[in-house]
C-alpha cells in the first residue's frame, strides 16, 4: 500500500492510498487535498476500473479541495462483503455510506461509464448531497429506436450478460486464454480514441489491476454480477430515465466522439431528456477522457465551474 503515489510518478505526488472501513468492508481509496478547504470531490470509476483510473487528474483537482476516489466493492482491491454488493443498485447506495463514513455532507461527483450511472442514481436519490455533477461517457440509455446504431463490438461484449451465467462464463474463458498484456491491449484499443496518448505510468498501473483481477478469486464473479445489473438497468430504460429526470444539480457531460462503448445515441437521448445539462464533445477521444486527455478534461471542467460561479454563466451552464 503506497503512502504517496509520487514514488510512481512525480506528477502524482500528494496522492495517498488509504483503507476506510465502511460498514465492515475494507475500502481501498486514493485521497489528496486539504479537508479544511473547498467543496469535497468524489470520483467514481467504471466497470472493471479502479480508483487509479483518476490518477492523471486527481492531483490537480485536489489543489483547492479534498478529493477521494475509491475502489467500489467488487473492483480494484475492495473485496465485496457478498457478490450482490457489486450490483449497480448496491454500489449506488454504497456511495452514501462512504460519504457518511468520511463525514462529507455535500460533494461534487465525477463518474465515468458505470460510475456515471451510479452518480446519476445517487444524485437522484440524495439531491441534497450532490452540489455538482460531472458525467464522463456515462453508461446511460439510448432511445429504443436508436439502439441498433450502437457499436457492434459493444453488443457482442455485453449482450451475453443479459443471460444469467453466460457473460461470466465467456469472461472467465477470455481471462484464461489471454495474458494480462493481451487483455490490456485489447481493452485499450477498444476504450481509447488513441491508445498511444495513455502514459506509460498509468498503463503500468492498469496492467497491475488486470493481473490482480486474474489472481483474485472474487474479481471476475464481481464483474459478472455488476455487468449483469448494468446491462439490465440500461436496457429496461424507464427507471434509469426517471433518475436522469430527477437530478436537480448542475450537470456537465463529457463525451469523446470516438467512444465505441457509449455511442452518440446515448448522448442524444441525454440531451433530449435534459436539455439543461451542458454537453462537451471531445474530438478524437474515446471512453475514458480523464486517462487519455487529462489536460483537456481538466480544462473543460474548469471552464464549466467558472461558468457556474457567474450568475449569467450559471444559467447558460
Amino acid at each position: 500500500m503506497l503512502e504517496d503515489w509520487g514514488c510512481r510518478a512525480e506528477r502524482w505526488a500528494g496522492v495517498r492510498s488509504e483503507v476506510i472501513d465502511v460498514r465492515g468492508t475494507a475500502v481501498h481509496t486514493l485521497r489528496a487535498g486539504d479537508d479544511r478547504i473547498g467543496l469535497p470531490l468524489l470520483l467514481v470509476h467504471g466497470l472493471a476500473g479502479a480508483a487509479s483510473n483518476w490518477l492523471e487528474v486527481l492531483p490537480r483537482l485536489a489543489e483547492d479541495r479534498p478529493v477521494l476516489a475509491m475502489d467500489l466493492p467488487g473492483f480494484g482491491r475492495t473485496e465485496p462483503p457478498r457478490q450482490e454488493a457489486a450490483r449497480v443498485g448496491a454500489n449506488a447506495r454504497f456511495l452514501r455510506a462512504l460519504l457518511d463514513e468520511v463525514g462529507w455532507d455535500e460533494v461534487e461527483v465525477h463518474g465515468n461509464s458505470m460510475g456515471g450511472l451510479l452518480s446519476v442514481m445517487f444524485a437522484a436519490r440524495e439531491p441534497g448531497r450532490v452540489a455538482q455533477l460531472v458525467l464522463v461517457s456515462p453508461a446511460l440509455t439510448a432511445a429504443r429506436r436508436d439502439m441498433r446504431q450502437l457499436n457492434s463490438q459493444t453488443f457482442a461484449q455485453f449482450a451475453p450478460f443479459l443471460l444469467q451465467g453466460l457473460g461470466g462464463m465467456l469472461l472467465k474463458r477470455a481471462y484464461t486464454r489471454l495474458t494480462p498484456e493481451q487483455l490490456y491491449d485489447q481493452a485499450a484499443e477498444y476504450l481509447h480514441g488513441d491508445p498511444a496518448r495513455v502514459s506509460p505510468e498509468i498503463a503500468a498501473v492498469i496492467l497491475e489491476n488486470v493481473q490482480f483481477g486474474r489472481d483474485t478469486a472474487w474479481r471476475l464473479p464481481s464483474f459478472a454480477v455488476a455487468a449483469n445489473s448494468l446491462v439490465r438497468a440500461v436496457t429496461t430504460r424507464r427507471q434509469l430515465e426517471r433518475a436522469i429526470e430527477a437530478v436537480a444539480t448542475p450537470t456537465l457531460v463529457v463525451w469523446g466522439d470516438r467512444d465505441k462503448l457509449i455511442g452518440r445515441p446515448v448522448i442524444d437521448r441525454v440531451q433530449h431528456l435534459r436539455p439543461d445539462w451542458r454537453i462537451e464533445v471531445l474530438e478524437g477521444v474515446g471512453h475514458v477522457a480523464m486517462l487519455e486527455v487529462p489536460d483537456r478534461y481538466l480544462e473543460v471542467v474548469d471552464a464549466w465551474r467558472d461558468a457556474l460561479s457567474d450568475p449569467v454563466g450559471r444559467r447558460e451552464a
